[in-house]
């Protein structure tokens, strides 16, 4: 299992016109070309996964259609790709342009993450076929020992907690390290991510037509208590590549 302490998002829509055949070739791009170069052209990029949303968050629109995972090696390489995204033009890859859905892709998210726990691992490993994202921010006035708290319990406690429950494969947390791009009104500084199987959906659907047939998660300390969450959304894996 390689390690993987960071990951880049990029979150697209297609337009809701778009024909089968040129979704179709949109697909075809973004899995065999598209984020192929971009695992290639970015040193400590080590694998990339497409998603698609498969399960939206029930209170509105808050996910974009198409999630890809840019897997990276190092912490080098995330300051890396901040140090190209933020530089001059001229000193990024250059991409090739795509089909026609490609060119009018409606961009959604744009965001870099550092696993917080468990200190090494990596996602969907095991062959995993879909991610549950739980996304979500303390009160602002969470004091240093008030975020510790925090991380403790949802770390040690809670996440442990929704893998039993919800029988995921397993549950990882990260920290929000950058916000390229995302809608008002901000990126959630905190991700929790369940690896998921066929299962875990069938559980989770049990639950949903039995609130308490598995228990209720533990309370937690006052910033946990207090917490907003701003989305929660289920992906289906597509395609992967990793760098030979």
């Amino acid at each position: 299992m390689a390690d993987a302490p960071f990951m880049y998002w990029v979150g697209m829509n297609t337009a809701a016109d778009t024909s089968p055949e040129e979704l179709s070739k949109f697909n075809d791009f973004y899995s065999n070309t598209h984020m192929r170069e971009v695992v290639a052209n970015n040193p400590g990029f080590t694998r990339a996964t497409r998603y698609e949303l498969c399960e939206p968050d029930p209170r509105g629109d808050l996910g974009p259609r198409w999630l890809a995972v840019y897997e990276m090696d190092s912490e080098d390489a995330a300051k890396g790709y901040i140090a190209r995204n933020d530089g001059p033009s001229d000193d990024r890859p250059k991409y090739m342009p795509g089909p026609a859905a490609w060119q009018t892709f409606q961009p959604w998210w744009r965001l870099l993450w550092g696993r917080f726990a468990p200190k090494q691992g990596e996602l969907g490993a095991g062959g995993a076929p879909y991610l549950y994202f739980v996304a979500m921010n303390v009160p602002v006035d969470t004091d240093d020992k008030g975020l510790q708290e925090f991380n403790d319990f949802y770390t040690n406690i809670h996440v442990p907690e929704v893998v039993k429950m919800s029988d995921f494969v397993r549950g990882h947390r990260y920290q929000l390290c950058r916000e390229f791009l995302h809608p008002a009104p901000g990126c959630p500084g905190f991700l929790a991510v369940y690896d998921a199987d066929e299962n875990s959906l069938k559980t989770r659907a049990e639950i949903r037509a039995n609130p308490g047939s598995r228990g209720h998660p533990s309370s937690g300390p006052p910033a946990w208590e207090a917490h907003d969450t701003l989305w929660r959304l289920l992906y289906r894996r597509i395609d992967s590549w990793a760098k030979p």
